[in-house]
This record gives C-alpha cells, structure tokens and sequence, in this order.
C-alpha cells in the first residue's frame, strides 16, 4: 500500500473503532443505490505544500472531508450534527498511527455540494493534517558531528576557523 491509502485506512479505523453507530463507511464513493446509515466517508480533497522540515522531503498538508450521512428521517437533522461534532471529536488532534503531523479540524457544516446524496442529512467534517514525502536525509546511517563550532557571519570559512566558537556539551543521542 501507499502512504495516502495506508493513512485513509488508519483515518477510517480511528472513525469506526471510536463511533459504534457507524453502519456504512469507506472513501471516495460513488453511490448508486441506497447505503446503510449512519455512514462515515473519508477523502483526500486537496494538498498544499506544508511547512519545510529541512530534511529534503516534500511537506504536504492534505485537506480531509469526512462526509456524515443519516436518514432525514428520525430527527435526522439533529442525529447529523450530533454525529459530525463526534467525528470531529475523533480525528481531532492526531496522528493515525502515522508519520504525520497532528491533524487540526477546521469546520464543521453542512454538505451543500453531493447532489447525489440529496435523500439523506450530510455534514461535512474537514480537518488539515501534514505529512512528508520521501526520505529524509537524517534517518539511517550517516556522519555524526563530535565537535560543532560555532561562528557569526560575515566571520565565517576557513580564514576565520580561529575565531570560532566550540561548543561545549554532549550532543543528545
């Protein structure tokens, strides 16, 4: 699997291990018949870059939707935002289990743009969550620095090596 699928995973079990009522839930769907609710969708709506980890990995911040659906039936316009404000609850400040940056949710409101699902009450939870790509330059094997000087431009290169600073200390492990 890939790291955007391992994390759509990682999101929706979060989701359904958290919320019990969860009939119906997955990513991206394309409904052609009627679901069994309540029911939890997840995507990946958009990506912006993030912020640089200077580690020579692309940073991302992926904009997540989770779609709430219930019957309009059964008080249904009440059960929606109950049940939003629970998801929003859930995937608030986290991770997933992953490489990742702690997500932070960022509305709460109706779903006004899924004609498809127009027989049922949806809410729309989104949340921001970063994450980087690639490897990093500072994981695995690598030099490590036992001594670390220290000098102040525009004093710095060779011809000023007198003029540094060591700085003293042990260096975390």
């Amino acid at each position: 699997m890939s790291f955007i699928e391992d994390l759509h995973n990682a999101i929706l079990l979060e989701i359904t291990s958290n919320i019990a009522s969860i009939a119906t839930s997955g990513s991206y769907p394309k409904l052609q018949t009627a679901i069994a609710v309540p029911a939890v969708f997840v995507d990946l709506a958009s990506l912006d870059f993030g912020d640089d980890p200077a580690t020579e990995q692309l940073a991302l911040t992926g904009r997540f939707e989770a779609r709430v659906i219930v019957n309009a039936a059964d008080n249904g316009q009440i059960r929606v935002r109950e049940l939003a404000i629970e998801v929003a609850r859930v995937v608030h400040n986290k991770n997933f289990g992953m490489k990742t940056r702690l997500s932070r949710v960022v509305s709460i409101g109706p779903d006004q743009f899924s004609p498809e699902l127009d027989a049922y009450d949806v809410w729309l939870v989104e949340w921001e969550q970063q994450f980087d790509i690639g490897d990093s330059v500072w994981d695995g094997e690598g030099v490590r620095p036992e001594t670390i000087f220290i000098g102040y431009v525009p004093r710095v290169g060779e011809e000023f090596e007198q003029d540094y600073t060591i700085l003293d200390g042990e260096l975390p492990a």
